[in-house]
């Protein structure tokens, strides 16, 4: 995080890298609280799963920043890409756009419902009915569990969607492995926390003269979560590596400059070499690779995080971007909404007129939600 912030040259990747990477000290000073402090665990649990929506929802908003900084360019882009379709699926499936607004939707339920989830969690436990112990419907712990997985499986489930219909397009980006580096996270816990709860059930786990009740339930899967959380933030220099914002290196270009770049007029005319490469060297040629990269390398390089990277760890606890993203999905579900109760009205009445419908209607119109707040 620290090697990010002092090379804060994408302010607009960055800002998420450094969110998904907040979630591993996050999470294990939370379970390092939990073991230190038992009866707090049941406060504090539910808050893991809140930052861990948060960090899928940053991931997601990165692979978008892959595609395209400009949320225009990313709906042209959605516009006309073909989803991949199964084998034995013979429906033609959803058009891009609303494909990629869909998954965006899912992704983002998930934060609000840990949210949710999470208070609920709190005050439950505080009036005697939450009962972690119980998976009696009495209590609350049976409902809130089964909320809380239903909604983070259509999270990681869209998202892995995204990134499968992505992959080949992003590939210089590594999202394997950065999906990969996320996913231990969330897949550990969840693991773990079948196992142990089987452990418990079948008696294997126990109280012992040794071991306490808070040993057996909460002491011994936190801490083995905590000393996961050092290997894992090893690999995450790997599949978070900043050599791809160090102004020295060749970075890698988003879709929508490797589909055809567009180059700043400002960025050319403060590099002559640049310009004279441009201009002279590919006279009525497009862009080669090559070039690009060199203006990946060269144009507007410079770092933007201040003293220290002080700004750029000053965006890490910033909720705006997630908010507007937020508001984004819920703007997008309901514009959808009306446009396909206006095609199924349109559609009824065409049909009982006897006049078979022209056009289909147009699609929503293209929101940046950066600029929305």
């Amino acid at each position: 995080m620290a090697r990010h912030a002092t090379h804060f040259s994408k302010p607009n990747e960055q800002t998420k890298i450094l969110k998904i990477c907040a979630l591993i000290p996050i999470e294990a000073f939370l379970n390092f609280i939990s073991i230190v402090e038992p009866n707090a665990y049941v406060y504090l649990d539910p808050w893991i799963d809140v930052f861990q929506a948060w960090a899928l929802g940053s991931f997601f908003l990165l692979m978008c920043e892959f595609v395209s900084p400009s949320a225009q360019f990313r709906d042209v882009f959605f516009a006309a890409f073909k989803v991949p379709q199964r084998r034995r699926n013979r429906d033609p499936g959803l058009g891009g756009l609303e494909w990629y607004r869909k998954q965006w939707f899912a992704v983002f339920q998930y934060l609000l419902i840990s949210i949710g989830v999470a208070i609920a969690t709190d005050i439950t436990q505080a009036i005697n009915k939450y009962c972690l112990e119980s998976n009696s419907i009495h209590f609350a712990q049976l409902w809130l569990s089964i909320i809380s997985n239903i909604s983070v499986a259509i999270a990681l489930t869209s998202v892995l969607r995204f990134y499968g219909a992505l992959k080949k397009d992003l590939k210089h980006h590594k999202p394997l492995a950065k999906l990969v580096a996320f996913k231990l996270i969330i897949f550990l816990s969840f693991v773990q926390s079948i196992i142990f709860q089987i452990l418990r059930s079948q008696s294997v786990l126990n109280e012992t003269s040794t071991l306490t009740y808070a040993d057996v339930n909460i002491g011994i899967q936190t801490m083995i979560i905590c000393i996961e959380m050092v290997p894992i933030s090893l690999y995450f220099h790997y599949a978070y590596d900043v050599k791809a914002y160090d102004i020295t290196q060749a970075r890698p270009l988003p879709i929508s400059d490797i589909s055809g770049s567009r180059f700043a007029q400002a960025d050319l005319e403060a590099n002559p070499q640049l310009r004279s490469t441009m201009i002279n060297g590919l006279e009525g040629q497009a862009p080669t690779e090559h070039t690009k990269q060199l203006y990946a390398k060269h144009a507007d390089a410079r770092y933007y995080g201040g003293f220290l990277g002080l700004r750029a760890w000053a965006s890490v606890p910033d909720p705006r971007e997630i908010i507007r993203a937020i508001r984004f999905a819920f703007v997008m579900r309901s514009e959808a909404i009306k446009m396909k109760m206006m095609s199924s009205s349109s559609s009824s009445s065409q049909s009982n007129a006897g006049v078979a419908m022209p056009h289909p209607p147009p699609p929503p119109p293209c929101y940046d939600y950066h600029s929305r707040g």
